[in-house]
């Protein structure tokens, strides 16, 4: 168990063969600690919760994953846990925050699974409600209906069970994040709350956004490009909408969910750096 949570949280398992603790699976490459955690884990009384917490607290996690030239040099596949891998979010990790900076997330727990709708155009969705729509763990699966989202990105797949999720980037990702109809009505809603919660100034906008999206405020650089190109995306929503006079706030208001969308669409929002 211990193994398998380390497994979440490092990309690899202190014994890399999960399913294998015998003579013919992997020796683990920290025997000490692999015992120390389990041996921790029976006195925190079996909570899994202390375990997650004992791990993210720990400087190991904590590390950054920029790779320095010594590290290449000495620890070049990171045996040595030197630095922290760069993941890249899990299929329900990121349909969850998604949701959560959309502020189309419906927290409520328990109760039947939320059902999924098979679109005429073979897309399967999720079925939301007046509050949004509800954590990906409460999505119904089914073998022979798997939520679109889910089949991009690396679902585990049942047949006839999952030791370990594969792991791949492939141009459907990308394809899905720019083109589904959820996503950028999920863009949308996430830039009415930067309106909200921001007010019109751009520069306040774009700081909130990258702190509601990326956890940390955008560099001068950064939100110079991001005035830049929220002003060269007005003036082409302007153009686009065809009016001899279009409004300037309906310009505006989609140059900021483009924008939007296009920070939901990096690589900074899909990976834990």
């Amino acid at each position: 168990m211990v193994n398998r949570l380390w497994r979440q949280h490092f990309g690899v398992g202190l014994v890399k063969s999960l399913d294998n603790f015998g003579k013919t699976g992997t020796l683990p490459t920290h025997p000490e600690l692999l015992d120390w955690l389990a041996q921790e884990f029976v006195r925190r009384g079996w909570s899994i919760k202390a375990l997650h917490r004992l791990i993210v607290t720990s400087a190991t996690y904590r590390q950054s994953s920029a790779v320095s030239t010594v590290q290449g040099k000495v620890d070049s596949e990171n045996l040595l846990y030197s630095r922290m891998p760069l993941q890249r979010l899990s299929a329900e990790q990121l349909y969850d925050t998604m949701l959560v900076v959309a502020g189309r997330l419906d927290p409520t727990p328990f109760g039947p699974p939320v059902r999924v709708t098979v679109r005429a155009d073979g897309l399967v969705t999720p079925d939301g409600n007046a509050h949004g729509w509800r954590r990906c763990i409460y999505v119904q699966q089914q073998r022979k209906v798997v939520v679109t989202h889910m089949e991009n990105f690396d679902f585990p797949q049942m047949n006839p069970n999952c030791i370990t999720r594969r792991d791949s980037t492939v141009a459907p990702q990308a394809l899905y994040l720019m083109n589904n109809g959820m996503v950028q009505g999920l863009a949308d809603a996430f830039a009415q709350r930067a309106s909200k919660e921001a007010g019109t100034d751009p520069g306040r906008q774009i700081e909130w956004i990258y702190l509601a999206a990326l956890s940390r405020r955008p560099t001068r650089d950064e939100e110079q490009m991001g005035r830049a190109a929220l002003a060269r995306m007005a003036e082409g929503w302007s153009k686009h909408l065809g009016k001899a006079k279009p409004e300037p706030a309906e310009a505006a208001r989609r140059a900021l969910a483009t924008y939007c969308h296009a920070i939901m669409n990096s690589a900074e929002f899909l990976y834990v750096d």
